[in-house]
């Protein structure tokens, strides 16, 4: 049985900045947003557990507190122990008892990382500058240059006419020499709202520019609500330098100085990876080409931009060993060190990706074993199977299998409650296996299969019609695609985040200047 702490227990650990400690919320996405959350906790959903948490909690001694809503920590906590981890806790009462005590809770994602960038642009001044009056530069002839720092799915989605594709992040500190004309070009850094255009935008100046730069005031969505029209497609890309500036190599050089963050060689690497006791997570921060075309064994493809916004979804055990793997030149690196410092609350360094590894880090868990079925073997009886789709409920909507009912693991015992004939048929795809699903449901006594291959061995043209989902959408929490909708989507958004400094005043878990100087003095 895992160990129940109280809210007094918890906030305790919570303050106790000296001990490596996993924090989850299981809930879905959408309940963790909607309802509200811890900020010390990573959401890692009941329905993802088996497979992500070996990467995210790599050693079983690792301390891990539930803490979403009583039932479904029981039931993951369960999985944990059956995993081999020794030390699960679970919050007595859940995140309703939290509250009791006086705890706070937040809603929205990544609440701590975009909060960060709240706090950036009022502690560093960043400049802004909003949609109207880039528009002005651009149709009068002004040397302005606009640096997009979202991913290449975002910018493909919508961009702004001009706007360069540049790896996102601190990416376009490492590309930025290839953008300016002179030392007078402006540049503005936008992204879909607010955070990876100000961190963008102060990089660019922390990095020394001479030029004038402004982040774009809320981003793409103040684009078009000012009435201006975006673009879509490949657009223009910003090329890699093929030998880094002296200029950034010094500056990173630098800066990882002034952070106290130091380069690790293949001994002391390997000295590091080999420590039991020691959570480390390898993010390589370069962009995910370069990572394709090698990497070190056991990292991670997390561009800077990427980690700086979503750190509670890839820094999973508080106080762990980041290792952020560069170039030689190391300024990507030091671009999202130098943010990460106020964020994460253990060592960082640095390496190379031809560092040379022999301690390689523990691999995730292995895959469950549960019964496969093929596609002919349920066509040719499909009445004696009830076919769960546990699919992303955007993949579901947009093509299904006729019958088939769009669902979430958590829903599934009720299911099974309501419907105990036939055996329960789970589909998943490429990129999600639902075996680890089938084999809990078959221990627990109901009848469970995986469709094999899934939907992509079904010999049939998917449908999107009568859809049916057992939940509703539960893992969706951002805007609506484009319309009103999108609109008061944004403003509420900004509103949202525009109080985020005022929300969190008092917080130890946003007290980032005292972090940074935790490791930096």
């Amino acid at each position: 049985m895992p160990t129940r702490i109280s809210a007094a227990d918890l906030r305790a650990l919570i303050e106790d900045e000296t001990t490596q400690i996993a924090f989850l919320d299981l809930r879905s996405p959408l309940r963790r947003d909607k309802d509200g959350h811890i900020a010390a906790t990573s959401n890692i959903p009941y329905q993802e557990l088996e497979p992500r948490i070996g990467r995210a909690v790599p050693h079983r001694d690792i301390p891990i507190v539930l803490a979403s809503e009583p039932e479904l920590d029981a039931r993951g906590a369960q999985i944990l122990q059956r995993l081999g981890y020794r030390d699960v806790r679970v919050l007595d009462g859940g995140i309703a008892a939290w509250r009791r005590a006086g705890g706070r809770v937040y809603t929205g994602t990544n609440v701590r990382s975009k909060t960060l960038g709240e706090w950036i642009e009022r502690r560093f001044g960043t400049p802004t500058v909003d949609a109207t009056t880039v528009r002005k530069w651009q149709e009068s002839g002004e040397d302005v240059v606009i640096v997009d720092s979202r991913t290449l799915a975002e910018y493909r989605h919508h961009h702004i006419p001009g706007g360069l594709y540049t790896g996102g992040g601190v990416e376009a500190v490492y590309r930025i020499s290839a953008a300016v004309r002179s030392p007078s070009t402006r540049v503005v850094v936008n992204c879909q709202g607010r955070t990876r255009g100000i961190v963008g935008a102060q990089s660019l100046i922390d990095l020394g520019l001479d030029n004038p730069v402004y982040s774009l005031r809320n981003g793409t969505p103040a684009w078009q609500e000012a009435g201006y029209e975006l673009a879509k497609g490949e657009g223009e890309h910003l090329p890699a330098p093929a030998q880094a500036p002296a200029a950034g190599r010094a500056w990173a050089e630098r800066t990882l100085r002034e952070l106290a963050v130091p380069s690790l060689g293949s001994a002391e690497l390997n000295a590091l990876l080999g420590e039991a006791s020691v959570t480390v997570y390898l993010l390589d921060v370069r962009s995910a080409e370069e990572y394709a075309a090698g990497h070190l064994p056991g990292s991670v493809s997390v561009p800077g931009g990427v980690l700086l916004q979503n750190t509670d979804d890839h820094l999973v055990v508080r106080g762990a060993h980041v290792v952020l793997i560069d170039g030689p030149d190391r300024i990507r690196a030091a671009g999202t060190a130098r943010w990460l410092r106020y964020l994460h609350d253990g060592p960082i360094s640095v390496t190379t990706p031809d560092t040379e590894i022999t301690a390689v880090p523990a691999p995730p868990l292995p895959a469950a074993d549960a019964e496969q079925i093929p596609w002919a073997r349920f066509a040719a009886d499909r009445g004696a199977h009830r076919v769960y789709d546990l699919r992303s409920s955007a993949a579901y909507l947009a093509g299904h299998i006729a019958g088939s009912v769009h669902a979430r693991r958590e829903t599934l015992d009720r299911l099974a409650a309501e419907t105990p004939d036939g055996t329960f048929l789970l589909v998943g795809d490429a990129t999600f296996d639902p075996s680890h699903i089938a084999a809990d449901l078959s221990g627990r006594g109901v009848r469970a299969a995986v469709l094999h291959g899934g939907v992509e061995a079904v010999a049939e043209p998917l449908t999107t019609a009568d859809p049916v989902l057992a939940a509703g959408v539960q893992d969706q929490v951002g805007p609506p695609d484009f319309g009103p909708e999108r609109d008061a989507w944004y403003r509420e958004y900004f509103a949202w985040e525009l109080s985020l400094l005022e929300q969190t005043a008092g917080d130890p878990l946003f007290d980032f200047e005292g972090i940074f100087r935790r490791w930096t003095s």
